[in-house]
């Protein structure tokens, strides 16, 4: 026998939380294919009805906004971690050449100084 509206919209409630809502929506959505997998239909219009119910309530509080923006600033702060990083790496790695360009100029100029002093000895 199939459940009530009633209580389908206990087991799924409303929920003013965008991300809690849409995880509510996944859960009727797998929840119908089950009984779609049982074959039975009774349930499944009684899931459908509710899951038009949802969905209309999801797009009226307009959360697909609000979980693009949540998205977008998680990638923000994933990038500005990185960047941080990158430029500690990079700043560490310029030092190191800056190093090595001056040892290999100074021995340039000491090579280049005992040369003179050789050839102006003989």
């Amino acid at each position: 026998m199939a459940r009530s509206i009633a209580d389908i919209r206990k087991l799924f409630p409303y929920n003013d939380d965008c991300v809690e809502l849409q995880k509510t929506i996944d859960k009727l959505i797998n929840e119908k294919s089950y009984y779609a997998l049982r074959l039975n239909s009774g349930e499944i219009s009684v899931l459908d009805k509710r899951l038009s119910e949802l969905n209309s309530f999801f797009n009226k509080i307009t959360c697909e906004m609000v979980i693009g923006n949540k998205k977008l600033e998680q990638v923000s702060e994933i990038a500005n971690k990185y960047q941080e990083i990158d430029k500690i790496r990079i700043e560490s790695e310029s030092i190191k050449e800056r190093n090595k360009r001056i040892y290999i100029g100074i021995g340039i100029i000491l090579a280049g100084v005992g040369i003179i002093l050789i050839t102006n000895r003989k």
